[in-house]
């Protein structure tokens, strides 16, 4: 279809850089004229990217490319919430920094043919100054070179904001596994935990364009002051 064509070039643009995080989409009249298309595709196209994150309208200014900023972040990707309904940006510390080899899992995860290499990142995020949830985060070197720890620390966005900033990925979308258990012996040390305390383990792969796996992380998260909080929307 039409429109699924001139979705595609919108997504090439904003992969390439040649429409950048946070710029302004030409108005329809233009695009529409550059695809040769009818407005009509345009605006059905521009309105699949805007539901899925990826451009983002604003009253009265018009269309702009999605930039992975604390706000999106908060409220696309970030589901833990205190017990009070109060959702906190939270303090992120880094505990390592490693490059290995992908293990099967992982390879698994991220679409990864044989141990290819990746960065493997812990950090610990603490919301009120405690220490709640143990992120285990691992890339696949080829699709961030030149990452290094320095670069990982400096950044001044999110880790979603320097994936978008820095190397062109962007992400869109995610899938999530959750279950209880018992907290590991290296989470329990970062989280300041007994051993055997029951925690929430959330596993998610991160996806760019097209389903193209870009992250797999590992949460561990202390419940005793938080909630797993999953927003639902009317589809209909």
């Amino acid at each position: 279809m039409l429109y699924r064509q001139v979705k595609r070039q919108l997504i090439a643009d904003i992969q390439s850089g040649v429409a950048a995080p946070g710029a302004a989409l030409p108005n329809e009249t233009d695009l529409a004229r550059r695809f040769n298309v009818s407005i009509g595709t345009v605006r059905r196209a521009v309105d699949e990217l805007v539901a899925e994150h990826v451009l983002v309208r604003q009253q009265g200014r018009g269309t702009f490319v999605g930039k992975m900023d604390r706000e999106r972040f908060m409220f696309q990707f970030f589901k833990i919430a205190g017990r009070d309904g109060v959702s906190e940006f939270p303090q992120v510390r880094l505990h390592t920094f490693t490059r290995s080899r992908a293990t099967r899992e992982e390879a698994q995860a991220l679409g990864l043919h044989g141990t290819q290499s990746v960065f493997c990142i812990d950090n610990v995020l603490l919301l009120k100054g405690r220490p709640v949830i143990h992120d285990h985060i691992v890339i696949a070197a080829t699709m961030f070179p030149g990452l290094t720890e320095d670069v990982f620390t400096k950044r001044t966005a999110t880790i979603y904001g320097l994936y978008q900033s820095a190397f062109g990925i962007t992400i869109v979308e995610a899938d999530e596994r959750v279950r209880a258990e018992l907290v590991s012996l290296e989470s329990a040390r970062l989280l300041n935990l007994p051993a055997g305390m029951p925690v929430l383990r959330i596993e998610r792969v991160a996806y760019t364009f097209d389903r193209k796996p870009a992250e797999f992380r590992i949460s561990v998260v202390d419940t005793r002051d938080v909630d797993y909080v999953s927003r639902m929307r009317d589809a209909a």
